[in-house]
């Protein structure tokens, strides 16, 4: 007589005991494991590079991540760049060009005005600069003003002209006056005015022009996406169009750190005009680096499940 007992055990031990009864009352116990084997987890095709957390955007690696990250980790770090660069906008604006519309403030005299669109009561010449602003004033139309600060802006008696140390390459700005406004422009009347609004007007440029930095992030990236797509399919890698889009907005970002960082060192007095125009060139040509390099570090296209060897035992 035979008797077969079995018992599961523990991470998927098998123990089966047969007992076998002899004649003679003899008895036999042969107890042999059979151990089943859990399926082992799939393996990654070699060359595949491992999942990466979208948190940076520095690297090649990171920059893919933001791919196939949620929206919100993108959103968080376009935040994150936009108020570093709208606290150096401030900064800037604070330390470089306030002090010299303060300063222009003080020597406007009693009776100066803006009214019918011309300027009465103003000197002939009032000029107030550094090295980065120029503010003159003058109701003499045919005034040779003379300035010589990075960005100028020349108050006439009819019109108000904009120009720069570049204005050979990209021109300047001229407009009149709006006939209908009429401004007391008197040193008793702007400087209450600019003590009371003038911090709020820095802070209000500063977050305006980082506003204009993300738009431009946003129009970019419908330009670049093209380009990642190109890139992902030359590299055999996967990439969606809204991930193509999401991989061109993060690959934006340091090239905007680098930016941020030529307009302190442009600040500070380490480069001149033509350094901070570099820095900007710079911003766009590290986007074009990023863009093309970082989906090949994006998944690799499936090339489907592998087949198995009919002759395997």
């Amino acid at each position: 007589m035979r008797k077969r007992h079995c018992f599961q055990g523990g991470r998927g031990i098998r123990i089966r005991i047969k007992i076998r009864i002899k004649r003679g009352y003899e008895s036999e116990c042969i107890v042999s494991a059979e151990t089943k084997k859990s399926p082992s987890p799939p393996t990654k095709p070699a060359g595949e590079p491992a999942s990466r957390m979208a948190w940076q955007p520095f690297t090649f690696g990171g920059v893919a991540a933001f791919a196939t990250a949620k929206w919100r980790r993108l959103l968080t770090a376009q935040a994150v760049a936009a108020v570093l660069f709208a606290g150096i906008s401030v900064w800037f604006l604070g330390h470089c060009y306030a002090p010299v519309v303060t300063g222009e403030i003080h020597r406007m005299p009693k009776g100066a005005a803006l009214a019918s669109g011309q300027l009465t009561g103003v000197p002939d010449v009032s000029i107030y600069e550094t090295k980065f602003l120029s503010i003159a004033i003058t109701a003499n139309d045919n005034a040779d003003l003379d300035q010589g600060a990075d960005v100028q802006i020349a108050l006439r008696r009819d019109h108000v002209a904009i120009s720069s140390m570049l204005s050979s390459a990209i021109g300047s700005v001229e407009m009149g006056y709006p006939r209908l406004l009429s401004v007391d422009l008197s040193r008793t009347h702007l400087e209450p005015w600019w003590g009371a609004w003038g911090p709020i007007v820095v802070v209000a440029a500063g977050l305006g022009m980082a506003v204009a930095l993300v738009l431009l992030w946003v129009a970019l990236a419908w330009v670049y996406a093209p380009g990642a797509k190109l890139a992902a399919w030359f590299f055999d890698r996967q990439l969606t169009w809204p991930g193509a889009w999401r991989l061109a907005c993060a690959a934006l970002l340091p090239g905007a750190v680098l930016l941020t960082a030529g307009v302190v060192m442009y600040g500070s007095r380490m480069v001149d005009v033509y350094g901070l125009c570099y820095f900007g060139g710079v911003h766009f040509l590290a986007g074009w680096v990023y863009l093309l390099a970082a989906p090949a570090f994006a998944p690799r296209l499936s090339a489907g499940p592998a087949r198995r060897n009919p002759f395997s035992p």
